[in-house]
């Protein structure tokens, strides 16, 4: 099984590139002119650690195929989906993004770790900006012994200018196996305009199923590149 989940990943990925390079080469064949691919580079760090993430955007036959890699100490996970503009409009857009990923842990040769099938939504409003995120960690398709996790991160921030934006973020970690509600986390989120095409956030939270030893204070700073 995790063998054929390896060959399957890699046949899938080469032949993703394969045809993103024959629609290229097809829309143009001026070698002269320079690809123009979006892309962009987060790193966050939280109570679980630091993390990297670059994805990128590939425009094929009209459709927007969204790619992204997550990196996390010996853990690496590939994502992949499709953007679909659900709403479109000068005051109010609507955009869906379901994604499915498969992770490895590189320190342990037990094959793949787990599948990630994400959901995002983006709404775009004016100054307003809503963004909503729920992953699911799917570990016992590799391993019974595992519980299934998900997890939610959802904010909406108002923009004072074109440096600052601000607004509430929620966040929640649920548990399979009978556990539940692991985590909820509520606070202020602070976006603020890090030179050109810079992000700097930042998220001071509170930790609602906290300890009783424990303060529940936590957060995450994070910084986004985009080009």
């Amino acid at each position: 099984m995790y063998r054929f989940t390896l060959v399957l990943m890699i046949v899938s990925i080469m032949a993703i590139a394969s045809f993103l390079v024959q629609a290229e080469s097809n829309e143009g064949e001026a070698a002269t002119e320079k690809s123009s691919i979006p892309g962009w580079f987060r790193v966050d760090t939280d109570s679980l650690g630091t993390h990297f993430l670059i994805g990128a955007t590939h425009s094929v036959g009209g459709v927007s195929l969204e790619s992204n890699i997550f990196i996390d100490d010996t853990i690496g996970e590939f994502d992949l989906g499709v953007s679909i503009p659900a709403v479109k409009g000068d005051s109010l857009s609507i955009i869906l993004l379901p994604m499915l990923g498969l992770g490895y842990d590189f320190a342990a040769p037990d094959g793949p770790l787990a599948v990630y099938p994400h959901l995002f939504v983006f709404i775009p409003a004016g100054k307003l900006f809503l963004k909503s995120w729920t992953i699911g960690t799917l570990y016992s398709l590799f391993d019974e012994g595992e519980d299934n996790e998900v997890y939610t991160r959802n904010y909406i921030t108002y923009s004072l200018n074109k440096t600052l934006a601000i607004g509430p973020q929620v966040e929640a970690v649920f548990a399979a196996g009978g556990v539940g509600l692991v985590s909820f986390v509520v606070g202020p989120r602070i976006n603020i305009g890090y030179g050109e095409n810079n992000t700097f956030g930042i998220l001071v939270g509170y930790d609602t199923k906290k300890a009783e030893e424990q303060t529940g204070l936590t957060g995450r700073l994070s910084f986004t590149r985009r080009w």
